[in-house]
């Protein structure tokens, strides 16, 4: 067994081809999870090396091969053992960089990467004999159209969306898109610098085995035995190898400053979307991401953290472990105060146990920045940027927005913190968040928050702990803390520990009659609103909970102690109108409780030019009888079909019933349908129509409740 370090220059330059074998899985390495990091790495590598260390490099990993007994005319032939998802990306890279650079007239620096991918036809390859990487799986017709597309058979229409063309598309792209960065005379040093940096700057650990040495318990060693390296633990051996090149006490470093991490609060999985991970390696990488204002993805935390400590940071690594120690200790009596269900919590605090209420991590960058003694910021200039920072997350939160930007906004955020004067922080940030507007970055203003929770059944489209962290802050607004005035109580609601209670019942219909189909309709559009919830010490037994008003006003009386709820004591009775009145309060209080700028009037880029009516639901036109039920609907030409609308707000075409017009639309034309647009009313109009006069007539409602509620 040889082991040794090579670039892939070193690697790929020799007339030798790489035999992905039969068995190895398909290539399965996507876009968000390596493709993006490996490409970042690659702009991080070249800028490096163009402008500050010329001999900078960037260790990729391990890779395995074993000689065969058999060679391919003047190629020696290797099996890939353990490492193909690495090269395949690899050759990809090289490959489609090659590509781009001859389309933008670099041939020198295109043959020198094209020489790493492809044999050379002058010793008789052709074909797939040409490729030095090659699958003998399924991976093996996409690679060579990949690589080389005028030698491959044509794809099928299923297959032209395979990860490794996409893989080769998205690399091309990328290298396009930083060439065209710089200008026309720049161009060659740009192409010339990327050449070099693909072909030497990286570095692979190859172990190479000769035809008699057991392959499969190497693999198995590599590959099956013992625990893999956490982000963490990859970043402590590093942290310690430079501690002792600088001469420091490594046992001093790890008791003072690195055992707290081997503390279980640390060593706790952490739920992170459909992936768990240690606490640790989420606090490096958040951590990470303060101290360099950069989006980094969390597999790729030790990359960018070696890359930051060698060549970007000025402290000394005793000092860093230090400042790293010191936000640690901060982190974890912050996080354990925001799990504590008792007790007075300050913002900080109160800041994380809604964000994590809200279902979202990605917020601590800018929590770790703002409160780093380092970067100067007044505590209470970081409590005001926290504020408004807390209403964007929460207002996000509860009207249900995609959090998909979030670790972008954030970077973005502390990116332009850095450069501003500490004192200007908190009216920066929130000037940021005003420009926004993006679906998924702008900050919902009041009268959306108004529109949408006046209507939506949050009881189903929140999660409990989002649903009862907002109720919770309705009861602290009512004890005066949206205001600064704090009432008797003196202390903020217990967290976490009340349950959620619906004052008209769920189940309504057998102590709660109404007389006709369509109030049943708008008495079920009520039920699960804002309005219609509250908190209570102790949960009410079902028996207790369906009664009608006058047993249930008794129970929530008997067991409340909240002033959210005095209201209740002396309603003499409830209905759709007391929910919509109570709504409107609720709303109140949130708006409150996450207060935007008075001039803030942002409109989304995808509602610009219409008001959005993409939130009402059929059931609602019917429900308050814009259109009634009998009425039958004709399909949008060419289609024959017709449809009925029913008394309980669904559409019946041929006999089946459909919860919206999209699904009865799909039935018609078999494929997604908005049904809206699709189904004619009798008068010649489309059911779109109908949700403009909706909007109106709820916008008066609103003003009603509203009214009869200041009255």
């Amino acid at each position: 067994m040889d082991t040794r370090v090579q670039s892939p220059g070193q690697l790929f330059q020799l007339p030798q081809t790489l035999v992905i074998p039969l068995f190895q899985r398909p290539y399965v390495w996507t876009e968000e999870r390596q493709w993006i990091p490996l490409w970042e790495d690659v702009v991080r590598l070249v800028e490096l090396r163009m402008d500050q260390a010329p001999s900078a490099t960037h260790f990729l990993g391990a890779v395995v091969m074993q000689q065969s007994r058999g060679q391919m005319g003047f190629a020696d032939e290797y099996s890939l053992i353990d490492g193909q998802q690495r090269l395949t990306t690899i050759q990809l890279l090289l490959n489609a960089a090659s590509i781009a650079l001859r389309d933008a007239g670099q041939s020198t620096s295109a043959e020198h990467l094209q020489m790493l991918t492809l044999h050379e036809r002058k010793l008789g390859f052709e074909g797939a004999e040409r490729l030095k990487v090659r699958h003998t799986n399924g991976d093996g017709v996409p690679f060579l159209q990949a690589m080389l597309p005028g030698d491959a058979p044509d794809l099928a229409a299923e297959s032209a969306a395979h990860p490794i063309l996409l893989a080769h598309r998205f690399f091309y792209d990328r290298v396009r898109e930083w060439l065209a960065d710089g200008d026309g005379d720049e161009l060659p040093r740009r192409a010339t610098a990327l050449a070099m940096a693909l072909s030497r700057g990286f570095e692979i650990v190859v172990i190479s085995l000769n035809t008699e040495e057991d392959s499969q318990s190497i693999f198995e060693t590599l590959n099956a035995r013992g625990t893999p390296l956490t982000q963490a633990d990859l970043v402590k051996n590093l942290v310690f190898q430079k501690l002792d090149a600088e001469g420091a006490d490594i046992q001093q470093a790890y008791e003072q400053n690195w055992r707290l991490f081997d503390e279980p609060f640390w060593t706790n999985e952490v739920r992170l979307g459909r992936f768990t991970l240690p606490q640790v390696s989420l606090f490096l990488n958040h951590w990470l991401v303060a101290e360099t204002g950069e989006e980094v993805r969390t597999p790729a935390t030790f990359a960018r953290f070696k890359h930051w400590l060698e060549y970007e940071s000025t402290r000394s690594v005793r000092e860093v472990v230090s400042d790293l120690h010191a936000q640690a200790v901060q982190y974890q009596a912050w996080i354990t105060a925001a799990t504590s269900r008792e007790g007075a919590v300050d913002a900080v605090e109160l800041f994380f146990y809604r964000s994590l209420a809200a279902g979202t991590r990605a917020t601590t960058p800018l929590v770790l920045w703002l409160f780093d003694n380092a970067n100067r910021v007044p505590r209470d200039i970081a409590e005001e940027a926290l504020r408004w920072f807390e209403s964007w997350v929460v207002r996000r939160a509860i009207l249900g927005l995609s959090t998909g930007d979030m670790s972008r906004s954030v970077a973005q955020l502390i990116s332009e913190l850095r450069e501003i004067d500490p004192t200007e922080v908190a009216s920066r940030l929130r000037d940021s968040l005003t420009t926004w507007t993006t679906p998924t970055t702008y900050w919902p203003t009041d009268a959306e928050v108004e529109r949408s929770l006046h209507i939506a059944p949050v009881y189903r489209t929140l999660s409990r702990s989002r649903l009862r962290m907002v109720l919770e802050a309705i009861e602290d607004d009512a004890r005066g803390y949206s205001s600064g005035r704090r009432a008797w109580s003196g202390s903020r609601v217990p967290r976490d520990t009340m349950n959620i209670e619906h004052i008209l019942p769920r189940q309504w219909r057998q102590n709660w009659p109404v007389a006709t189909a369509q109030d049943e309709i708008d008495r079920d559009e009520h039920v699960h609103r804002l309005g219609n919830l509250t908190l209570l010490t102790t949960s009410l037994n079902s028996s207790v909970s369906n009664r009608a008003w006058a047993g249930k006003q008794e129970a929530l009386t008997r067991h409340d102690v909240l002033l959210m709820n005095r209201g209740l004591r002396d309603a003499v009775d409830w209905d759709e109108a007391s929910i919509s009145r109570r709504t409107a309060d609720a709303i109140d209080a949130v708006i409150r409780t996450w207060p935007v700028p008075t001039d803030h009037t942002v409109v989304p880029e995808s509602h610009k030019g219409e008001a959005d009516t993409s939130w009402i639901d059929f059931r609602h036109v019917v429900g308050v009888g814009l259109i009634e039920p009998g009425t039958t609907l004709r399909a949008r030409n060419p289609h024959e079909a017709t449809a009925s609308v029913l008394a309980d707000g669904r559409i019946e075409v041929r006999g089946t019933a459909y919860d919206s017009p999209s699904g009865a639309g799909k039935a018609v034309r078999g494929g997604t349908t908005n049904g809206w647009n699709f189904w004619i009313l009798p008068d010649g109009r489309r059911l779109n129509a109908l949700k403009e006069p909706y909007r109106r007539l709820l916008d008066e409602k609103r003003s009603s409740a509203r009214s009869s509620a200041d009255a």
